[in-house]
């Protein structure tokens, strides 16, 4: 049985007080799972030899059956590396927008290895992963604009290229679907950025606060 060691807990509990400001909604982290939960015939040896699970089965028979009555989605972290179907290599995260729940893997954020060095980098993915797949399940669809966190990811390149912020008209749409005091919101980010050192987010942040003053 395998737990979260102490960066990754922190980078979860991080990533919680992210995206609590990030879609002004309350969010709970659920008791941890172990890694018995799978059962063999949906994991496999990876080409580079480490073990994968099969991120459907995590939606369909572990987080399906385990979303609140009360949620609006569920989205589930796990430290091992997922697949989609057979033919595919890996997958960062996989979801189910008519059931509101997603998986999202933290394996290939930090290439297996989370560390102090690489912990800004990695937690900067896993927010702008999962921010994009609870977009989707709150009814964003994917966005043209190239810095936008609700654009198309295939690879680590892209996802460190797009940033960690809905573009203005993706904004809107979330602040539609989820009715919220936008300036509350943005002033939220900055600080959150601020006390992160996630500079580019922040001076973003200071851009979009100055259009609403």
């Amino acid at each position: 049985m395998e737990l979260f060691d102490e960066l990754q807990k922190r980078e979860i509990a991080l990533t919680k007080e992210y995206l609590k400001i990030y879609f002004q909604l309350e969010i709970k982290i659920l008791p941890v799972l172990p890694n018995t939960i799978f059962p063999e015939k949906v994991k496999r040896i990876s080409k580079e030899g480490h073990e994968q699970v099969l991120a459907g089965y995590v939606l369909d028979s572990i987080l399906i059956k385990r979303k609140p009555k009360d949620a609006v989605v569920l989205m589930g972290i796990t430290e091992k590396d997922l697949f989609p179907k057979p033919e595919w290599n890996y997958v960062f995260g996989l979801a189910s927008y008519e059931e509101g729940v997603g998986v999202t893997s933290m394996y290939r954020f930090a290439n297996g290895h989370l560390t102090d060095s690489n912990f800004n980098e990695t937690f900067l993915r896993l927010i702008k992963i999962s921010s994009h797949e609870i977009g989707h399940m709150l009814g964003i669809s994917h966005c043209l604009n190239a810095n936008c966190v609700m654009n198309g990811t295939n690879s680590l390149t892209e996802t460190d290229y797009h940033l960690a912020r809905a573009c203005s008209l993706c904004q809107r749409k979330l602040n539609s679907s989820i009715h919220y005091d936008n300036k509350k919101r943005l002033l939220e980010l900055k600080k959150f950025f601020e006390k992160q050192h996630l500079n580019t987010e922040l001076t973003l942040a200071n851009q979009d606060l100055n259009l609403v003053q």
